[in-house]
């Protein structure tokens, strides 16, 4: 039976993954690619042709997607055998490779340092897809059948990810024990290791006095215990298990173990949850989320907290309390981060391992929900868990998807255009409250992704809190993308699948509700996301094997509203 399960697991695995694959190239390239790349909504028949591999794949969608989330019935070469996700990754690097200085390879580095560049970022790729496939087909054959029902649940039940990234479930530096153990998706809870941090090189920053972490009981028990007489001495550090292990192995630290600088306080303490992040951790005993730092990769990026990162949220936490951006949406809220806490060494790389970040729980955690847990469905092929939860067909999506709207949308574009406050408000940056099914309350968080439109900034806020101003076009993409291109394409993707209509019934909706604010309130942000030709998204395939996923690429992604206002007949 275990056999059995570990095979289907397999195809399901690779199926998805080729999925991802298909599609974030499809988005990625589709537009100066057109004679190679054809997919046609009424037949749902695709073909993508891969030329330097002399490679044509085709097959049948099972559902078009306008915003490029395609479901596909069948991945197939021309003849008629399945498609495997290594096979895609080898064709997709070659044509990319060969693309000169818009694809993966610059024609302006010298011939040897080309090929040596290249082969580590091509090994790299493949071997983070293999790593996040490897992971899916465990996800999927020992967590598929777990249910969701508080946020917690939610936390860790995010077995797909990102639906446009090349491997979304990556955790390469983990092994397998370490995904057996740490991973949330198989609903792991572990104690914390803590270090006691002698007060000279111990750092913490408070938004304000008010929201200073108070400590579990054995937190202070076993810090005396330890150091007995000398704990005023000493503030406290949680670090993640594995995290824990990695810095013991690093000279400079043992230096610091050796002056008493840090004390090893060990394992102990009430149960943390890894969160779908991996690295932020969910202790309900303290009631409280700890983002900590984890150096290796989730997804394509090491997951250790910098100064810059640190910075940034904590001046977003003091910028949005003090501007109070959604006072006039009383269900519309923000998860604040509120400290800050590290040890402090000369190279500011080794401080960053310590660093982590304190973020209160303030709402109701037995009927509150991670969006994008609530989007994905618990098996490919099934619906979403939100319809499954609301167990009906296209009224029920309607009705929910507009108080939805009214909850997210609307105070989101009105921060935008009336404060110049713009979030990273995707699936899984945000939550939502639910009353028998029904959202009573929207909530975002993670605010190292705040952004502030210059324009809205006066000059003594500017000197405080730089890093969080952008030109107006930079904060306003902020939004745009994440929100309307992230959150709301795969939200009204899967409530569309679910009932069986085109995702451009639901932009109308999208459409509507943002006419009506705009003839309210003249919100310019709301005229822009009406009347824009594209919003631009991430080139996160192309980005990876160029090896710049700190500063991506991006590529625009037509504004399917648009497309609607075109099929009503309806001139702009």
């Amino acid at each position: 039976m275990e056999n059995k399960l570990q095979s289907e697991a397999k195809q399901q695995a690779n199926m998805h993954s080729c999925k991802l694959l298909l599609n974030t190239y499809i988005r990625e390239l589709a537009y100066k690619m057109q004679d190679d790349i054809q997919i046609n909504a009424t037949t749902k028949m695709f073909r993508v042709s891969f030329r330097v591999s002399d490679v044509i794949v085709n097959g049948r969608l099972s559902y078009y997607s306008a915003i490029g989330e395609h479901e596909y019935d069948t991945i197939q070469n021309l003849s008629g055998q399945t498609v495997y996700v290594q096979d895609l990754v080898r064709w997709i690097i070659r044509e990319l490779s060969t693309e000169g200085s818009e694809g993966v390879i610059s024609q302006e580095e010298e011939e040897e340092e080309e090929e040596e560049v290249h082969d580590d970022l091509v090994r790299d790729f493949a071997e983070k897809v293999d790593n996040s496939l490897a992971n899916l087909t465990l996800f999927i054959q020992k967590a598929g059948a777990f249910e969701m029902h508080d946020y917690c649940t939610s936390e860790q039940s995010l077995l797909y990810g990102h639906p446009f990234h090349p491997f979304p479930k990556n955790s390469r530096g983990f092994t397998e024990q370490d995904v057996l153990r740490y991973s949330p998706e198989l609903r792991n809870a572990f104690p914390l290791c803590y270090i006691a941090v002698r007060k000279d090189v111990y750092r913490e920053e408070w938004v304000d006095d008010h929201h200073q972490i108070e400590w579990h009981d054995s937190v202070g028990q076993q810090l005396a215990q330890v150091v007995e007489s000398s704990s005023e001495l000493y503030g406290v550090l949680p670090v993640h298990p594995w995290q824990y292990k990695h810095i013991l192995g690093i000279a400079e630290v043992q230096s610091y173990i050796r002056e008493r600088k840090i004390v090893l306080l060990g394992s102990f303490g009430p149960l943390a949850y890894p969160t779908s992040s991996v690295r932020t951790v969910y202790v309900p005993d303290m009631n409280c989320n700890i983002k900590l730092s984890l150096h290796m990769q989730i997804t394509n990026m090491i997951r250790t907290n910098s100064a810059e990162q640190m910075r940034r949220t904590l001046d977003a936490s003091r910028y949005l309390d003090q501007h109070d951006c959604f006072e006039q949406d009383e269900h519309t809220h923000i998860a604040y981060e509120t400290g800050v806490t590290t040890c402090h060494f000369a190279d500011e790389g080794l401080t960053s391992l310590f660093t982590v970040a304190y973020r209160p729980i303030e709402f109701d955690p037995t009927c509150t929900f991670v969006v994008s847990s609530l989007v994905e469905a618990p098996l490919p092929g099934m619906p979403s868990r939100l319809m499954r939860m609301l167990g009906g067909g296209r009224v029920e999506a309607e009705q929910w998807l507009s108080r939805y709207l009214q909850l997210s949308l609307l105070p989101l574009v009105r921060a935008g255009g009336e404060r110049g406050i713009h979030f990273e408000a995707h699936l899984q940056n945000t939550l939502v409250t639910l009353q028998e099914g029904w959202p009573v309350a929207f909530i975002v968080r993670d605010l190292e992704g705040v952004s502030v439109d210059i324009e809205h900034v006066n000059s003594a806020e500017l000197d405080r809190s730089e890093l969080l101003f952008y030109p107006r076009d930079k904060a306003w993409a902020r939004t745009s993308y994440y929100f309307i291109v992230n959150h709301l394409g795969s939200l009204i993707h899967a409530l569309a699948r679910d009932v069986g209509v085109q995702e451009e019934h639901f932009w109308k909706m999208v459409r509507e509700v943002l006419e009506e604010e705009l003839k309210r309130t003249g919100n310019a942000y709301v005229q822009h996301l009406i009347e824009a030709d594209a919003f631009m998204a991430k080139q996160n395939l192309v980005s990876c094997l160029r090896g710049i996923s700190q500063t991506p690429n991006y590529v625009p992604v037509q504004n399917v509203m648009n497309r609607v206002l075109n099929r009503i007949g309806v001139k702009k």
